[in-house]
């Protein structure tokens, strides 16, 4: 199986959300990279969610549903 594409991109972090990320990675049983890379996914879908939801209680109200 092919393996996407992956892009490395340095980061600097403070230490303190360093040693939050590795704690978390931690007891996750995960990398500090695979972390941060779960952490940013669910960020951007938590966003999409939450667009997608205010739109649609938009339309609602538009239809006098609610």
């Amino acid at each position: 199986m092919a393996q996407a594409e992956q892009v490395k991109f340095v980061l600097r972090l403070p230490p303190s959300l360093h040693r939050k990320i590795k704690k978390s990675a931690k007891s996750n049983n995960t990398s500090m990279n695979k972390e941060i890379t779960n952490i940013l996914n669910e960020s951007f879908a938590g966003s999409s969610v939450e667009v997608t939801l205010k739109d649609l209680v938009k339309r609602l109200e538009k239809k006098k549903v609610i």
